[in-house]
């Protein structure tokens, strides 16, 4: 019992109550805003040409990576021949393979829209184009004379420096991949000025994101190095970037729904320069090939892949390439609730559907620790007053009081702490269904029913967000609390807040909370109606 001179808002168990939420609600800050790690950033500004910086009307034009141009370059490549264009087009996807570089100059992914029904385009830049390739010490890349032999095979040839680059690329229409393979011939010292193939994208602007309105739109950048995996947020970045990286084998510049990746296969391990100019919204990755050999032959490999983040065709061209979908740190937990989810909508194929079905999983899973939670709060409820008059009988005696206490827990098998448990294991469950509807593609524009067409989007309407509050306070209003007053109003709190915290989530997310604040409720109802429920204890 309170003492008569004791201040309800700095009751322990009042701010054990408070911190808990502001432990949450900054941790799930923590988890949407800084899932990635801080950026190196320099200190000068990056430049960014206006024009095409492959352009050479304008050679004193700077380079993004701040690398002196070669004097080589300009002595060997005055002028560049014409550029030439090859057009591919199936009904997935369009590309333009460009004799510069043999990059591709416009990709487009023709299966998929944006939500205002522009079309998807990916390695969208004027600092290069996507997968082509380049010398490291200049913005110029290789010019080869291209031509199509086959459905989806390419074959390019550039002589230069004494040298001779032969490239072929072939397209897989099944999974979107692209084989790459460059081969030079009369290798001599100029090889050591590098090869580099260049990964662009178009960063685009986030909305602004807090802590009860988060963006969750993002473009990062994703890199397999030295054993080890990193990632960058040109979102989060407050100033341009650049950052090294070293012995790559897999790198990705994208979105949370689309992709371009190149995984390595080469004997020489390309080490990787990220650069990304936030007023010119332009980023790059450039896996650099610095050859030690310079005599005779050299072959360069790698896999290309651009589309959407699916993790089946991913792990289809190679299992490596699933990694670019960031499930943070609870990945083990995401997939495979992704995979329940994609065998739940090969049953009924419907995203909303399916995750209803997962919601249901999950609860009934949890179901036994939940139930002995409520039976130990039930428990709690019963033998309160006898614990209040323990406080006051011994108020100034805690050590007997404690002693007391913990006895009588026993004896009606009452745990304070058994609440927490369900708590701390769908808490987890949560963070990684978060990451589940937030990075995979299969929901992007999936439709649920009646007003929600987009399960990755916010509920229009707000629907889902009030009524997942409504049902939360009905489910805090059946639930036996051992609290004060004091705290029980605090907690009233609660649904209220949540209910603003989601009004921005994806509606697959609050879909999920809806369901499962309706299983609690009927949970609890069963438990109120239960005849074996414990008899409240005898006063001493």
């Amino acid at each position: 019992m309170r003492t008569p001179d004791q201040n309800p808002l700095t009751d322990r168990k009042t701010l054990i109550a408070i911190a808990v939420v502001i432990v949450f609600m900054v941790a799930w800050q923590h988890y949407m805003t800084t899932k990635y790690p801080p950026a190196a950033h320099t200190q000068t500004p990056i430049a960014a040409p206006a024009q095409d910086p492959r352009a050479v009307s304008n050679p004193a034009e700077p380079n993004l990576n701040a690398v002196p141009r070669a004097e080589a370059d300009v002595k060997n490549t005055a002028v560049m021949k014409p550029e030439e264009l090859l057009t591919y087009e199936d009904d997935r996807i369009r590309f333009t393979l460009s004799s510069h570089g043999m990059g591709l100059k416009e990709y487009i992914v023709k299966d998929y829209k944006q939500t205002d029904g522009e079309p998807i385009r990916l390695g969208f830049s004027p600092l290069a184009s996507l997968f082509e390739v380049r010398w490291v010490d200049s913005s110029r890349p290789l010019v080869f004379e291209v031509r199509q032999t086959a459905e989806g095979r390419f074959e390019g040839v550039a002589r230069e420096s004494g040298m001779v680059f032969r490239r072929e690329l072939f397209y897989d229409a099944g999974n979107r991949s692209f084989q790459s393979a460059l081969k030079v011939d009369g290798v001599n010292a100029e090889i050591s000025r590098g090869l580099g193939v260049m990964v662009p994208d178009t960063i685009h602007v986030a909305q602004n994101s807090s802590i009860f309105f988060p963006s969750y739109d993002h473009q990062d950048f994703f890199v397999s190095h030295g054993g080890k995996t990193e990632s960058v947020n040109f979102n989060h970045a407050k100033e341009n970037i650049r950052r090294d990286f070293t012995a790559a084998s897999l790198v990705s510049v994208g979105n949370q729904y689309f992709t371009s990746v190149v995984l390595d296969q080469s004997e020489i391990a390309p080490d990787v320069v990220l650069t990304a100019d936030l007023n010119q919204k332009t980023a790059l990755a450039e896996l650099i090939y610095k050859p030690l050999k310079t005599a005779g032959e050299l072959a360069f490999h790698q896999v290309f892949y651009a589309g959407p983040k699916s993790i089946d065709v991913l792990k289809k061209i190679n299992p490596a390439m699933e990694n670019v979908i960031d499930f943070g740190y609870l990945a083990v937990i995401a997939k495979p609730l992704l995979y329940v989810m994609k065998w739940f909508h090969s049953m009924i194929p419907n995203w909303g559907v399916a995750i209803i079905l997962l919601t249901l999983l999950v609860r009934f899973a949890v179901l036994p620790f939940n139930l002995m939670s409520m039976r130990s709060m039930k428990a709690m409820q019963k033998i309160q007053p006898h614990i209040n008059q323990l406080r006051e009988r011994h108020k100034e005696d805690p050590m007997t009081l404690n002693r007391e206490m913990m006895a009588l827990m026993k004896e009606h098998k009452a745990n304070p702490l058994g609440g927490c448990l369900p708590m701390l294991i769908q808490i987890p469950i949560f963070f990684a269904l978060f990451r589940v509807i937030g990075s995979s593609v299969e929901l992007y524009q999936s439709p649920f029913a009646f007003w929600i067409h987009d399960l990755s989007l916010h509920d229009p309407f707000y629907v889902l967000p009030v009524l997942m509050g409504v049902t939360m306070y009905l489910q805090q209003k059946l639930t036996p609390t051992t609290m004060d007053p004091a705290q029980a109003k605090i907690m009233q709190f609660l649904p209220l807040v949540f209910t603003v915290f989601m009004l921005q989530l994806p509606s697959g997310l609050t879909l999920y909370m809806v369901v499962s604040s309706v299983f609690g409720i009927i949970q609890q109802y069963f438990i109120l109606k239960d005849s074996k429920a414990l008899v409240p204890a005898k006063t001493k």
